[in-house]
């Protein structure tokens, strides 16, 4: 009986530490299971400037333009009369492209510069009219078609998301000169369209969203180039157009 029970203990332990092998060796299958199928979220947060050192840009752009300031005056075969004076305002919009590089900088910041070209449609224009001695007189200037090349560079904040920039470049564009006399029921009327050059600067930030997308918003400056511009028989004004424009953005790099 004593070896009986003494075989039936021997079996029971083999039984148990087989059952204890095979229940850690599940526990630990399972543990590695779910360590694998474990994964951490992806967070999608803004771009760092350095993330690409060279990049392509292309993106579109709307704004609203005033304070130019454009005194007109009629020169006829007798004398110059001063008109008034010329605001150009209203609403302006268009597309770009560009390409920048990235450089560090001091403070965990980056060196940002680069090259646009852009175009323009514009709904800038304003008149004047001033009445001289019966007979009343009106000039007025409109700009369209500004096409833009700018240098564009600056410092980015230290997490290199923001971008703080200044730009200088070169505009062309047409100018639409008018002018017209009224007297005694009889109206003469002058324009003239001519294209020029003329200069801009800009100050502006862009934050870095995420996907290759970005944000922007500039105060700028345009100024044309002043010239005589000449409606025949004898009149001619000197128009020198000019406005100040705050312009925001929406950008892509690939």
């Amino acid at each position: 009986m004593k070896r009986a029970w003494g075989a039936y203990a021997q079996q029971a332990r083999v039984f148990l530490a087989g059952a204890v092998v095979v229940a850690m060796a599940g526990t630990s299958t399972t543990a590695g299971d779910l360590g694998g199928n474990v994964r951490d979220p992806q967070v999608v947060g803004p771009q760092r400037y350095a993330d690409d050192v060279s990049a392509f840009y292309v993106g579109i752009s709307g704004a609203y333009g005033a304070g130019g300031s454009d005194r007109f005056g009629l020169t006829t075969p007798i004398r110059t009369f001063p008109i008034g004076a010329l605001d150009l305002n209203g609403y302006y919009g268009g597309i770009r492209g560009g390409w920048r590089g990235v450089v560090p900088a001091t403070g965990g910041r980056d060196y940002v510069y680069g090259f646009e070209v852009g175009y323009d449609w514009s709904g800038l224009d304003d008149d004047t009219v001033t009445d001289i001695a019966g007979t009343v007189v009106r000039g007025g200037s409109e700009i369209s078609n500004v096409m833009s090349v700018r240098f564009k560079n600056g410092l980015t904040n230290p997490s290199g998301t923001v971008l703080y920039f200044l730009t200088l470049g070169l505009v062309y564009g047409d100018i639409t000169t008018t002018n017209s006399i009224t007297s005694g029921g009889t109206t003469q009327s002058f324009d003239n369209t001519d294209s020029r050059n003329g200069f801009t600067a800009s100050i502006g930030a862009e934050h870095q969203l995420g996907n290759n997308w970005s944000v922007t918003g500039e105060i700028e400056y345009v100024q044309f180039q002043s010239k005589v511009v000449d409606f025949g028989s004898g009149f001619s004004t000197k128009s020198t157009p000019s406005y100040k424009g705050l312009r925001f953005g929406l950008n892509y790099r690939f």
